[in-house]
């Protein structure tokens, strides 16, 4: 599924924008930035550049035709950053939303020139109408090889816009999920069935995640972990038995969905996420539980949901004991979201651990040595901070009441308390001048294996 993102109302802003001059068609430009991966792309929308009264050729209710020295700016600035140009008009008097003939005709006009000036892109053009969107993306030639199957908005909250406005998939609802809809509605229930959510880590904090968002009804699933089933694992993953030990632990997540909910469209993969490949699968989502207990995993899964737009839940348990006594214990639960603070603000990442977690072998470096103790996890702490998460998710994509957007537990002391924090403006990861909404514009942190 290919996805245009959008900052907070962007999209809500530029439809308005196009269809304010009804019956006139109107037209925008965008600058965007692709997040590839396998099979599709992720648009990320860095601005939208409205033409002015003289930035028009010819305008009426049937065409919006812009100048060259308006398409030439505009194409300079992509070059200049790297990235792509959707050009956007409307079709305010179209009840059945389509691309027309001069629609087409332009494709193949303009595409050459686009990719000329512009090799990096993406290029495509998008049309807004009073029923909703249609898009596409095309080659240097004019052939179409995307088209945009969803629009979304993402900041505190997740806003997803499908392409026929107020539509969604209407089939009736189980009983199973009567409950859910007393408390957030039929709408947030509909938007649960048509979401992607991809959980990186199903251990002891991820197992209850996916146990959990598989009851609720989430529609797709996407498991990340490279890691098999251990006895020590046995006291807190959900789902596995004595017999399970030496499987991967994403097959133990999967048989749990499916448990959940019967046959579902849920893809395992047993590997690392601090891998490119691997990372960039979850472009194909449309929100990511971040359960992962390593340093340098967070650190690429923390640069992806700003780059790339991509909304996350940051979930985190520490456990500290001496001589098999528990002398502190805190719990974490943070989404990663523009405009919100990363992990690099607060700061909780340790760098020396990120590199470590980085190396394809860290016997190679010999800055790295001595050995690393595994950590004390209980599963009540685990089920409580990741119950936490997901209600936390539930609000950010279907209004479930829950405000905070990062909280912090003392479990010794009983609290749970919001905390409120400020964007560092020269973060690396989360300020505009760096690696917020550039894609692939932007070198990300994960492991590239060449050859």
């Amino acid at each position: 599924m290919n996805r245009l993102v959008f900052a907070a109302g962007g999209w809500s802003a530029l439809r308005d924008d196009l269809l304010a001059h009804s019956p006139i068609e109107t037209a925008a430009a965008l600058i965007v930035a692709g997040g590839r991966f396998d099979g599709g792309m992720r648009l990320v929308v860095r601005d939208v550049i409205l033409p002015g009264p003289d930035d028009y050729m010819t305008r009426s209710s049937v065409e919006a035709t812009l100048t060259p020295a308006f398409l030439a700016s505009v194409l300079k600035r992509a070059r200049r950053d790297r990235v792509g140009v959707i050009l956007a008009h409307s079709h305010p008097m179209q009840e059945e939303l389509a691309f027309s003939r001069v629609d087409d005709a332009s494709q193949k006009i303009l595409a050459p020139v686009q990719h000329f000036r512009c090799p990096s892109g993406p290029h495509g053009f998008l049309v807004a109408g009073p029923t909703g969107f249609r898009g596409r993306l095309f080659d240097a030639e004019g052939e179409t090889l995307f088209t945009i199957d969803r629009i979304q908005e993402v900041d505190r909250d997740l806003r997803t816009y499908e392409r026929e406005s107020g539509i969604r998939n209407q089939a009736p609802l189980s009983d199973v999920f009567d409950r859910n809809v007393r408390a957030f509605g039929l709408e947030g229930q509909r938007i649960l069935n048509g979401l992607t959510v991809a959980i990186v880590g199903v251990g002891g904090t991820g197992s209850v995640v996916v146990e959990e968002l598989a009851r609720l009804g989430v529609g797709r699933f996407l498991l990340i972990d490279p890691e098999e089933v251990e006895p020590t694992n046995l006291n807190r993953l959900l789902g596995a038995t004595p017999g399970d030990v030496g499987q991967p632990k994403v097959l133990i997540a999967r048989a749990a969905v499916q448990r959940a909910q019967g046959e579902m469209d849920v893809e395992a993969i047993a590997d690392t996420v601090i891998d490119e490949p691997v990372a960039r699968a979850l472009l194909d989502s449309d929100f990511v539980m971040c359960c992962t207990d390593s340093h340098g995993s967070r650190a690429v899964l923390n640069q992806m949901a700003y780059q790339y737009r991509l909304p996350m839940i940051d979930v985190g348990v520490r456990i500290d004991a001496r001589d098999e006594m528990v002398t502190a214990m805190s719990t974490r639960v943070q989404m990663l979201a523009e405009p919100l603070a990363c992990l690099n603000c607060h700061p909780l990442l340790n760098p020396v651990s990120v590199r470590r977690d980085l190396l394809t072998d860290v016997r190679s470096d010999p800055y790295f040595v001595g050995h690393f103790e595994p950590q004390p996890a209980v599963i009540s702490l685990n089920a409580a901070t990741s119950s936490m998460a997901v209600s936390m998710f539930l609000s950010a994509v279907t209004g479930f009441p829950g405000s905070a957007r990062h909280l912090v537990g003392r479990p010794i002391d009983g609290s749970v308390r919001p905390v409120s924090s400020v964007p560092d403006p020269n973060c690396i990861v989360c300020s505009r001048g760096n690696a917020l909404a550039k894609g692939d514009s932007w070198p990300m942190i994960w492991r590239r294996h060449e050859g």
